[in-house]
């Protein structure tokens, strides 16, 4: 009995299903999955492309810019490294009359 209850309440929940998709065409929307299938014009050189391959395009750029940057910081370090250099401190501070002692 509890089996044939369960099956007339899930054929209930189709039929409403159904009908809320009557009702609401919410089937004119893409999911997820298909928005990454969807072409976008480049405005610049005027090709298609597909919005995930865009992605991975941009992502791949933005890696090398990464790249990039920390090998420029690296140098940057490098060639600080290379033109520091320390001031010694006297000990002792020259005197008021133009002597100085070291």
């Amino acid at each position: 009995m509890k089996k044939f209850l369960f099956g007339v309440r899930e054929f209930a929940w189709m039929v409403a299903d159904e009908i809320a998709d009557w009702l609401y065409p919410y089937r004119n929307q893409l999911t997820p999955e298909e928005k990454f299938e969807v072409r976008v014009k480049d405005p610049m050189s005027g090709e298609m492309w597909m919005i995930e391959e865009l992605i991975q395009q941009m992502n791949q750029k933005v890696d090398k810019l990464q790249d990039d940057m920390m090998w420029m910081k690296d140098k940057i370090a490098e060639h600080e490294q290379k033109l520091s250099f320390k001031v010694k401190k006297r000990s002792q501070s020259p005197s008021v009359s133009g002597k100085v002692k070291m």
